[in-house]
């Protein structure tokens, strides 16, 4: 009897343990805040998973401080106008933003205060990682118009100061992340490959090719069973697409079709899914890894246009993206131009 009821109440604490990990086939619009600011644009942001504090690069208006467990903006980083990205080391307690005019802003992600602000060797930065084995950041630069090469630069951990840069056979490279073994993965939109680069010797190793896949835009990494998941936008000939490689041999395990206009690429270990933000169509797309390294597409949801980047809270599931209202205008013989509208910008909270 005793075995019998012990068996049961193993079975009753499994089946709550299942119970509490998110479900992304229900992600819902939890929340919409709207934040005040300027007719400007935005790009990758940053997450602080012990204080719930999204770090929002909202270019024109600076790096601003959303606290996701208050619903508001708390704070926006001084002297950090037209930041694109940014990143943090919260082991030294140490955040960093490049801005689209090539500054570095170093700052403290817990006092938010501001350490300094100074001109890089680039002229303008896209998409940002901290790498905890080399204790760098890395920040991708802007390209060489000459030869068509990008600048990955790197800035110590400890101080935010430079520490050198690494030249990658690329005019697009979109954010790194890191692997958390020295490496970090950043895809090469005009390529069609991923690159790998070695953190402390700053060389980069080898590209990973992505056969059926146009485009690739925002990737992320599952560090425990060595997958890297790449969102590709697609072309004329190839449809968009996830492309889940493994990070060693680069070998392809899956291609899944996504939404339009992917820009971030999120992976919830509890969940064991893979999302991707679809700015150009207003979706996230909902991927599960299944028993032997399989998967499948079980949920597209919908949220709105140009919600295409954003964070999540591996905590809780939840996924923070931010969008604002804008109007695209046709000038003939131009090409289409995109201006948002002032006081528009939202953050959106979905919740599975």
């Amino acid at each position: 009897m005793h075995a019998i009821l012990g068996a049961v109440m193993a079975l009753c604490v499994a089946s709550a343990g299942a119970a509490a990990a998110p479900s992304p086939e229900t992600y819902h619009l939890e929340a919409a805040i709207p934040v005040p600011g300027s007719a400007t644009g935005w790009d990758y942001h940053a997450f602080d998973a012990t204080s719930g504090r999204m770090f929002i690069a909202h270019r024109a208006d600076g790096l601003q401080v959303y606290d996701t467990r208050a619903g508001a903006v708390v704070a926006t980083i001084a002297d950090s106008k037209n930041t694109n990205t940014a990143a943090l080391a919260t082991e030294f307690d140490i955040g960093i933003a490049g801005t689209t005019d090539g500054d570095v802003v170093v700052f403290k992600p817990t006092t938010l205060e501001t350490l300094a602000r100074y001109k890089s060797a680039t002229a303008g930065f896209d998409g940002a990682a901290y790498d905890p084995v080399s204790r760098r950041f890395a920040m991708v630069g802007e390209a060489d118009e000459r030869t068509h090469r990008t600048p990955v630069l790197f800035f110590d951990g400890r101080t935010g100061q430079p520490a050198g840069t690494v030249i990658v056979d690329s005019a697009k490279v979109d954010a790194p992340r890191a692997d958390g073994q020295g490496h970090l993965f950043l895809p090469l939109r005009d390529r069609a490959r991923v690159a790998k680069v070695d953190s402390v010797a700053l060389k980069v190793i080898t590209t990973l090719p992505l056969a059926g896949c146009a485009q690739p835009a925002a990737l992320e990494l599952d560090r425990t069973t060595q997958r890297v998941f790449v969102g590709c936008r697609g072309d004329a000939k190839s449809a968009p697409a996830l492309v889940v490689l493994d990070m060693a041999s680069g070998r392809q395990r899956a291609r899944l079709p996504i939404g339009r206009g992917v820009d971030e690429v999120l992976f919830d270990e509890r969940a064991q899914a893979v999302m991707t933000a679809n700015g150009e169509e207003g979706s996230l797309t909902v991927i599960r890894r299944l028993p032997q390294d399989h998967y499948r597409v079980t949920a597209t949801i919908g949220t709105r246009p140009r919600a295409r980047t954003g964070v999540l809270d591996p905590a809780t599931g939840k996924i923070y993206l931010v969008t604002a209202q804008y109007i695209d205008t046709y000038p003939e013989g131009e090409d289409a131009k995109t201006a948002y509208l002032p006081d528009t910008f939202t953050v959106l909270t979905y919740a599975p």
